[in-house]
């Protein structure tokens, strides 16, 4: 089974890491200046004491080492006297040198004294020497050593609690009822670290379109089940009176009724499961195709209904050769919504034209009716499921305008509903061209 990545292990562990290897790099370093100052030092001692043997000022200073708490102990002797050493060649030149005495080496300054000529070793044993220097290395070290401990304590102290906060977040989403995501609380980005609050900012986007989501479901579940609580209802009275009909001609008019409901209810749900679709739809491929003939098979399909309205259905301008995408048939069904709605509010008589062209890189569909039009306030929701205009006078689902609008946002498209200026309503769409 794979471990599980964790982002405070992970800092805790190059952190550490990365602190163990600078402090023991940091600790050789400054350990080895140390050592090699206090060698120097001692030898700076070696000549300090040297001098002041030169000049006569210690004229017996011979310390003694038989007592083991003297090991330290530099040594003043005499060339010639056996006080302590007993082979100190009698040659010896003067100045800072290291000689091997008695089977150890030893760390030697050798001077002549200015008044008597005598000639005076003063020394001290390397191994000592070595031993107070690392002493003071190790008194370099231990300090550095000891404080980047205490550091990587309170380092792993501030990550853990800064990552307290994300376990707050985690526990504010756990207590959410997820039965009501469109009423679910954001996440709060105080005392969030400011590079988590970005995170927590798309979280929050991500709740508030998913409780949109969620919430124009839920209306368009109400609003389909209000919809459909209608006709049911009607057609409930109309298989009623159908059963009370008096004579042949009464029966077969109510007959003519209920098959008119029972039709505009099809139609109704037909509508529905098709929004449902279109809503649901995810990574549906894009094909090419000419968006000429989509407009030209449903103008001729729509053609006989204008026909028989006594409407005039007709193209206006069509540029040739206009490639768009389309998902699945979804432009077809666009445009069909499109002429359809205008010879459906269109009175007889009335006009609908069309145009299709190409501009700035994209297809524009113009369909224009002679309606009345819909009042400037209402423009913007029609879009909306079920919404009807109040002042129509033609019945409808209010669905076709919301299943036009869906396609065209997936098809990358726009809508734009405008008031003529003599009348009627002029519906454009407009589609980036491939």
């Amino acid at each position: 089974m794979n471990r599980k990545l964790s982002l405070q292990r992970e800092l805790n562990k190059w952190i550490i890491l990365s602190s163990l290897v600078l402090v023991l790099l940091g600790g050789v370093i400054a350990g080895g200046i140390a050592f090699f100052q206090a060698r120097e030092l001692q030898d700076n001692t070696l000549t300090n004491i040297a001098n002041l043997v030169r000049t006569g000022k210690l004229q017996q200073l011979i310390l003694d080492h038989q007592d083991s708490e003297e090991e330290e102990s530099i040594i003043i002797q005499e060339l010639g006297k056996q006080t302590y050493f007993s082979n100190i060649p009698s040659t010896v030149k003067d100045g800072l040198q290291t000689l091997v005495l008695d089977d150890e080496e030893w760390r030697v300054f050798t001077t002549t004294q200015q008044q008597s000529q005598r000639r005076f070793v003063i020394a001290q044993q390397t191994e000592l020497r070595d031993m107070i220097a690392w002493s003071s290395s190790l008194a370099v070290f231990l300090p550095i050593a000891l404080l980047v401990g205490i550091l990587l304590i309170l380092i792993h102290v501030i990550i853990r609690a800064q990552f307290l906060s994300l376990g707050k977040l985690t526990k504010v989403m756990d207590k959410q009822d997820g039965m009501h995501l469109a009423k679910i609380n954001e996440l709060s980005s105080k005392d969030v670290p400011i590079e988590i609050a970005p995170f927590v900012f798309s979280i929050n986007a991500l709740l508030s379109r998913v409780g949109q989501a969620m919430q124009k479901q839920q209306r368009f579940i109400a609003d389909a089940a209000h919809e459909l609580r209608t006709p049911i209802a009607a057609l409930a009275l109309q298989s009623e009176n159908l059963a009370h009909a008096t004579t042949e001609q009464d029966r077969e008019e109510r007959q003519h009724v209920l098959q008119q409901s029972l039709l505009r209810l099809r139609n109704l749900v037909a509508q529905l499961l098709d929004l449902a679709r279109l809503q649901s739809e995810e990574n549906v491929s894009i094909q090419e195709i000419s968006f000429n003939m989509v407009v030209q098979d449903v103008s001729a399909d729509m053609f006989p209904i204008a026909e028989a309205a006594d409407i005039d259905l007709g193209m206006l301008r069509q540029d040739e050769n206009i490639i768009v995408g389309d998902k699945q048939g979804r432009l077809g069904q666009l445009v069909r919504n499109a002429i359809e709605n205008a010879i459906h509010f269109t009175p007889h008589g009335g006009k609908v034209d069309i145009s299709l062209y190409k501009q700035d890189g994209k297809a524009v569909l113009i369909v224009e009716d002679s309606g009345k039009g819909i009042p400037e306030a209402e423009l913007e929701q029609v879009m909306q499921p079920f919404y009807r205009v109040m002042e129509g006078v033609q019945p409808g689902s209010g669905l076709g305008l919301a299943i036009s609008h869906e396609i065209a946002q997936r098809l990358g498209g726009s809508i734009i509903l405008a008031n003529r200026e003599h009348g009627g309503l002029q519906f454009k769409y407009e589609q980036p061209l491939l």
